[in-house]
């Protein structure tokens, strides 16, 4: 995994990339897409007192889903990152709500949280078990979990090395981990099975050039014409209203929702 640095467990992107999804994630179709995935998550698993709201982004990055989600309660973000918090207070974030922490060290009391969202980080630390139990002991009984993961393994490519991905996940494997945790699975689906298959293509071509020796570098771009950026927001949105209806059982992404128990008893124990 030449090119990524390290800060105790946790991979780190690359520094430029942080500058990268800073300057793109409010417009960008990827990022557009999480956030409408994610209101629609949030539509059906937020806290229904948001006032009341304490809400966890478990690797917040540069900032763009925490500010969203202060509209939905008191919304703190952690990044181990101090480049990532430094452009969430640029982003307007207020200072006490991203915080630079581990989010397999999390420095909160136990039970805080009403809710918490990780989209692509839990995905960079050794022990994801661990980060996801973490998690877990800083949600209330009842709290839901929803997160984001890369899919396959076998799509591991130069993208994924520049924005220090430890691994790539089938949703087998989410539901396995989430489970050891002591989470109950509630959902679990895919997401841009639209473009499944031109990316497959072009991360395989990249994988060639990452073996060459080829510059590391994300598949962020900040360049994109603005009708391919339309036209992929378009196709992504699509998908996303797909999947409010169905479970889709391909895409690049692994979306999950869990729930801690609402009793002290494991996650295999409160299955009939």
């Amino acid at each position: 995994m030449d090119g990524t640095l390290t800060r105790g467990e946790e991979m780190l992107m690359r520094p430029d990339e942080y500058r990268v999804m800073f300057e793109i994630e409010d417009g960008y179709w990827w990022y557009r897409g999480l956030r409408v995935l994610l209101k629609t998550l949030l539509t059906r698993y937020a806290p229904a007192q948001p006032h009341a709201a304490v809400i966890l982004d478990a690797g917040c990055g540069t900032g763009a889903n925490l500010r969203m989600l202060q509209t939905y309660g008191r919304a703190i973000g952690v990044d181990i990152a101090v480049e990532a918090i430094a452009f969430c207070g640029a982003r307007g974030v207020p200072r006490d709500r991203a915080l630079v922490a581990s989010v397999t060290d999390l420095p909160f009391r136990h039970q805080l949280f009403d809710l918490a969202v990780s989209f692509d980080v839990i995905c960079n630390i050794p022990d994801d078990v661990g980060a996801f139990g973490e998690v877990a002991r800083a949600l209330k009984p009842g709290g839901y979990c929803i997160v984001g993961l890369p899919a396959y393994q076998w799509l591991w490519s130069m993208h994924d090395v520049a924005v220090g991905h430890q691994r790539r996940y089938s949703a087998r494997d989410v539901r396995a981990k989430l489970a050891r945790a002591g989470l109950r699975v509630v959902r679990v689906t895919h997401t841009n099975a639209l473009l499944l298959p031109l990316v497959i293509v072009q991360r395989l071509l990249r994988r060639r050039e990452l073996e060459r020796g080829g510059a590391i570098e994300s598949d962020l771009q900040m360049d994109l014409p603005r009708w391919a950026n339309a036209v992929l927001s378009v196709v992504y949105r699509a998908e996303i209203n797909l999947a409010t209806c169905l479970d889709i059982p391909f895409g690049l992404s692994v979306i999950a929702v869990a729930r801690k128990p609402t009793s002290q008893l494991t996650n295999e124990q409160t299955q009939p």
